[in-house]
């Protein structure tokens, strides 16, 4: 039985000055020295290193057996139950804890601090509470037996990372003791959070360890009355950063009570385990909109209403199923003839006849089409109809405009290059996985931009399969700018393709090319084609599809009944109400009530987007933090919401009345932290991502 056991927590993982307990001081890691120093105490029985099970800190187990110092690992984030679990190990009576970022530790402060706790009978006891002592010469002493209680007890996560404010925040259930010197010093800054507190550390020990080892804080001071400059080093910095930081994420966590997560972010965290950038789709990933408040998955979806796994239900007025739903979610319409799919057998060794009504429908609606493939997939649709481009023409290159997907031949434009496809929607796509053999196979240029269309063909004659891009996203095409890409496309012999995926069926029921007046080839469709279940469809001029018998494409699952089932009803239905006309009046309604909005709270935002696939901008400096305000804020009043806004027939005048008096609010409220300077303070969960990133 141990009566004193000293614990010194350490990890390498500091997010301040990362690595820092084995940086090198005189050719020996810091927390060498400071182990060297707490053993000097003459009243403590035990000392323990007690690290995480990170595997960056295999380096410090291994600093531990190099200087005989025990050593324990448990949780990282969790630090009580690191400390608990150490002292448990050995249990002790009592137990003096110190951190890994006090290197100046002095014996004979830790030998009195002791000497007072056991004196008085203390419960816990400080020499930091009501600090007299210079930052970094901490010291905590307090029974085992409370310990326990508090790791059984603690759940704030200052709590949690800081072991002992649990403790002293209870002086009523505690007897607690505070150790102070006769002079008060907090004002100097002796630990190490930083680089300049590094320096400074360094410098102490320079000066006094070559001819005193056993050096002490008079010796210090001593030190610093002859060389003032030295505390210049680091005197910018806060006393208890660290705990300030915790304190700050006490506050949040109180506030996402009321959110009531914790379901969906439990599963959220699992999910990161099991599935590499925990969804399917970039533009589902919680960190998209701010992970953290987020609710990322749904038990139900109705209309416009989602339920998330904690029973809360929202009005959805974001990205509609990032553009599926175009009717709403569980159409009746499209769900019944689904239903009746299903019980006549969704696959067999015959086709389903599903697909040629299908077909007919797609060419009754667009005149110029005359053959139809299907997929079920708008990637997949869109990988399909470039390998029957090239097919057609025996040509490689593409020259495109807008965002077409994650295949090969898109992503093939960032080989080689920092960002091409950077203009397209969605920056950073990595192209790793990418042959190499495909670079310059792609070819980017900007919409509206005729003149880097016409540089493209110049520099590569008879060598452009094809020419892809959207009808329509952000900005309405100049006038003669379509007109000039068809003639571009039939003098160079290359295959006009529009990327309808997203907006086919928001303006109209078909495509946007057919308002536009715009005469392709090949136009390919998915999201709203299904209204949610997976269809996907290239048709085209009889001439150029019937190069897809030139190339195999073929695939199982897309002769199964469900997908044209479903594309079926949704038209059926998008005709006879017209619900591209309800589309651009629910979304025209959004846009308006968003610049109102902003005018009335003085925000500068950008509007764009065609009516039903609407998007609007912060353009502040931390327009990302103030994005994951608005979420967070619109949450809060019962609504997903996002600087992004999918219309869906299911959306009614009522929705958008309901919605915009709600962002008045959320804009009022983000204009007040921004004029208190710090809309970060503000923010529960994280500030939106943007682009292609890695979800760690």
């Amino acid at each position: 039985m141990i009566n004193i056991l000293a614990i010194l927590q350490a990890r390498v993982s500091s997010t301040r000055l990362p690595g820092k307990v084995l940086k090198q001081i005189m050719g020996r890691p810091m927390l060498a020295l400071q182990v060297e120093r707490v053993l000097q105490a003459k009243k403590t029985d035990q000392l323990v290193i007690a690290t995480s099970t990170d595997p960056n800190d295999n380096g410090l187990e291994a600093l531990c057996r190099e200087i005989n110092a025990p050593c324990y690992r448990g949780s990282l984030n969790d630090v009580l139950d690191r400390f608990y679990k150490a002292a448990q190990f050995w249990k002790p009576k009592h137990i003096v804890r110190t951190t890994g970022d006090c290197p100046l530790i002095d014996p004979e402060i830790i030998d009195a601090v002791i000497a007072f706790y056991l004196n008085g009978n203390y419960d816990y006891v400080s020499n930091a509470l009501e600090p007299t002592f210079p930052d970094g010469l901490d010291i905590e002493i307090f029974r085992f037996s409370v310990l326990e209680e508090v790791w059984k007890e603690a759940l704030l996560p200052s709590q949690r990372e800081h072991v002992t404010p649990f403790i002293y925040q209870q002086p009523d259930r505690y007897r607690i003791g505070c150790y102070k010197n006769r002079e008060d010093l907090s004002h100097l800054r002796w630990t190490v959070d930083e680089a300049e507190d590094f320096e400074f550390i360094t410098k102490i020990y320079n000066e006094l360890y070559p001819t005193k080892p056993d050096f002490r804080m008079a010796d210090i001071l001593n030190l610093i009355n002859k060389k003032p400059d030295l505390l210049e080093l680091n005197k910018k910095y806060q006393r208890n950063e660290g705990m300030i930081h915790s304190l700050e994420e006490d506050r949040k966590m109180e506030a996402m009570k009321k959110f009531n997560l914790c379901k969906s972010m439990a599963l959220q965290e699992h999910a990161k385990k099991r599935i590499p950038g925990l969804s399917q789709l970039l533009s589902k990933r919680p960190d998209m909109f701010s992970y953290g408040v987020w609710p990322g998955y749904c038990s139900q979806a109705k209309g416009v209403e989602v339920w998330d796994l904690d029973g809360n239900r929202y009005i959805d007025m974001s990205i509609g199923g990032i553009g599926a739903n175009v009717l709403g979610y569980a159409d009746p319409d499209v769900d019944a003839a689904v239903k009746t799919a299903i019980d006549k057998g969704v696959s067999s060794s015959l086709n389903c006849p599903e697909e040629v009504e299908l077909a007919d429908l797609l060419c009754e609606l667009h005149p110029w089409a005359e053959k139809v493939r299907f997929a079920r997939t708008g990637g997949e649709s869109m990988a399909i109809a470039v390998r029957i481009a090239r097919a057609y023409t025996g040509r490689d290159k593409i020259a495109f405009c807008g965002y077409h997907g994650w295949h090969d031949w898109y992503l093939s434009a960032n080989l080689g290059t920092k960002n091409a496809l950077g203009e397209h929607l969605i920056s950073g796509l990595n192209p790793e996985g990418v042959p190499k053999g495909l670079i310059g196979t792609a070819l980017p240029f900007r919409y509206n931009h005729i003149e880097e269309l016409k540089e493209i063909v110049n520099k590569n004659k008879n060598e452009i399969a094809a020419i892809v891009m959207e009808p329509i996203r952000s900005d309405s095409p100049l006038p003669g700018f379509f007109e000039e890409v068809r003639s571009i496309a039939d003098e160079f012999r290359a295959v006009l393709i529009i990327d309808e995926i997203s907006a086919g069926f928001r303006m109209n029921s078909g495509g946007a090319h057919l308002i536009l007046g715009i005469d392709p080839d090949i136009a390919v469709f998915s999201k709203a084609l299904g209204n949610g279940y997976p269809i996907g469809a290239i048709i085209g001029k009889s001439e150029v599809m019937e190069a897809a018998q030139k190339s195999f494409i073929s695939s199982t699952n897309w002769t199964e009944r469900i997908g044209p089932t479903a594309g079926i009803a949704m038209i059926h239905k998008h005709r006879q109400f017209d619900v591209g006309s309800h589309l651009m009046k629910i979304g025209t309604m959004v846009q308006e009530g968003w610049k109102m909005l902003s005018e009335k709270h003085g925000l500068s935002i950008h509007i764009g987007g065609i009516p039903p696939l609407s998007h609007f901008t912060f353009e502040h400096e931390n327009g990302f933090i103030l994005k994951a305000l608005f979420i967070q804020y619109m949450l809060e009043k019962g609504f997903l919401a996002s600087t992004l806004f999918y219309s869906m027939y299911a959306h009614q005048e009522e929705h958008v009345e309901q919605y915009l008096k709600a962002a008045d609010q959320a804009f009022g409220m983000i204009k007040d932290s921004m004029e208190a300077g710090h809309p970060e303070n503000d923010l529960l969960g994280q500030p939106s991502v943007a682009g292609f990133k890695r979800l760690n």
